[in-house]
């Protein structure tokens, strides 16, 4: 009888599993969105990119530039080497914009899908979103090095491949090229846009004034002024639809508070944080050659962009690398508090980008007189979104710097004026640093790491176990082939 049944049971287990069951809803999330909205897909990108807050992904590249110095917990100034996490790009952010390409590249205009249309014109809202990618790509590999890239979105691989940043680098330039041209504004604008509101003008100025940024980032690599880097630099100087080169030109987030979006420095403590001295005396204009500055630039001259970027103007910042011994300038409340707004590209930047190819012999542009607009469009830029007109004082200080270069290289003036244009964006102010090596910046005494300022972060921990031959590839491509915070990227070879 025993055996009878084993067999009985046997003939159904086998005739099951050769049976396709439907299993109805089963498996259906009730409470996600049956059809895809394209701007709040757009809107939730654009804001979580905007709002990432935490060590990791807003303050220690501004400890390893010196914008800012820790006051108690000292081990990000001191360079310590613990691996950072990705997540924050890849989820929500860069996964949001990929089903918005998705979307749009399903679509059939023989048969119109009134919700993917209610997003705007598919090629606007694809182009905003490609261009969007291509941002946040850029951080990606300046801050680690090779990273998953064309292989990101591979839902059949839990193991994807790390792309070459020379490889990303073109694709990026690439791609944005791509998406600048098949925006149209005589079609309906990309909604859930808080950068430009959709704007497809705006966009294709930004698309090549980022052109611009990534041509001169991989200038180290193309030098020469008929090289790639500087075809596709001048492709898109010329570029009919313009670069940003006004304050009206200019991406900034605008934040939301009673919803929930706040300045993501907002949710720092700022007594752990002070303006370090090396920034407060550059933009105090205290000699560098004094025994008792600090100041890692050429400039002696009062930058009045310190009283909307200090609390107290004339109060000196924390010397780098020590921990707080009294009090020290803080980073005023026109920045750090919960609804100011926070740029994202500048009109200051661009045109420090186009005054640095003339100075290379890229372009037939006047270095100088580029270099002087940028400094007065700085001025500008940050009495405009930070509400403390500084502009009286912008042509003097202009002025100054620029005859500053009849006795010091043109191009060290420009990268250090980058830096101070740049702040509080840290990851781009770190980026220009490690190309240019302007400013003069020292490494904090007692260093965790080799006693370096670092170069790179240190690959996501779950990476060498979970994706270890693709981690290892990558590793293979640093200098040296570590992965350390002080190895050097591609670029920076």
């Amino acid at each position: 009888m025993k055996k009878i049944i084993i067999s009985i049971l046997s003939i159904f287990l086998i005739f099951s599993s050769c049976t396709k069951v439907d299993f109805g809803d089963i498996n259906d999330n009730p409470n996600g969105a049956k059809n895809p909205s394209t701007s709040s897909l757009m809107a939730g990108a654009m804001m979580r990119y905007g709002t990432l807050t935490g060590r990791t992904y807003l303050t220690v590249p501004t400890l390893y530039v010196q914008y800012t110095a820790q006051t108690v917990y000292t081990d990000e100034m001191l360079y310590n080497t613990e691996p950072r996490s990705w997540y924050g790009y890849y989820v929500q952010t860069l996964s949001n914009l990929e089903k918005i390409i998705e979307l749009c590249d399903a679509y059939d205009p023989n048969k119109p899908d009134p919700i993917l249309l209610a997003g705007g014109a598919v090629e606007n809202q694809k182009g905003v979103a490609l261009i969007m990618e291509s941002i946040i790509f850029k951080r990606l590999t300046d801050t680690y090095g090779n990273v998953p890239y064309s292989d990101a979105f591979n839902t059949q691989s839990l193991t994807p491949k790390y792309d070459k940043q020379e490889d990303i680098y073109k694709g990026l330039i690439s791609t944005v090229k791509e998406a600048r041209d098949m925006m149209d504004a005589g079609k309906d604008a990309a909604n859930g846009d808080p950068i430009y509101n959709g704007d497809v003008a705006s966009w294709k100025k930004f698309a090549n004034s980022f052109i611009m940024a990534c041509a001169l980032q991989i200038s180290n690599k193309y030098p020469d002024a008929s090289g790639y880097a500087a075809q596709e630099f001048n492709a898109a100087l010329n570029d009919a639809n313009g670069s940003i080169e006004a304050v009206g030109d200019e991406a900034w987030f605008t934040y939301d508070v009673p919803h929930g979006y706040e300045n993501p420095w907002n949710a720092m403590r700022p007594a752990d944080y002070s303006l370090s001295q090396e920034f407060t005396d550059a933009l105090q204009g205290n000699n560098p050659a004094a025994d008792t500055v600090l100041n890692p630039t050429s400039n002696t001259h009062f930058d009045a962009r310190i009283n909307v970027f200090s609390s107290d103007p004339t109060a000196k910042g924390q010397p780098y690398g020590y921990e707080l011994n009294g009090t020290a300038a803080q980073m005023s409340s026109n920045i750090w508090g919960a609804d100011p707004k926070y740029p994202l590209f500048t009109a200051a930047y661009s045109l420090l980008n186009r005054a640095e190819a003339a100075a290379m012999g890229w372009t037939g542009e006047d270095a100088k007189a580029l270099l002087k607009q940028a400094i007065e469009t700085s001025y500008a830029s940050v009495s405009a979104n930070w509400k403390v007109d500084i502009t009286a004082d912008a042509e003097t200080y202009a002025t100054a710097r620029v005859s500053d270069t009849d006795d010091i290289d043109i191009r060290q003036v420009i990268g250090e004026e980058k830096w101070v244009a740049l702040f509080p964006l840290g990851f781009d102010a770190w980026s220009e640093w490690r190309r240019t090596g302007y400013p003069n910046l020292k490494p904090a005494v007692n260093a965790l790491n080799d006693g370096a300022i670092p170069t790179r972060y240190i690959y996501p921990s779950e990476e060498s176990g979970l994706n270890g031959e693709n981690y290892k590839a990558a590793v293979q491509d640093l200098d040296p082939q570590e992965d350390k915070n002080t190895a050097k990227v591609w670029w920076d070879q």
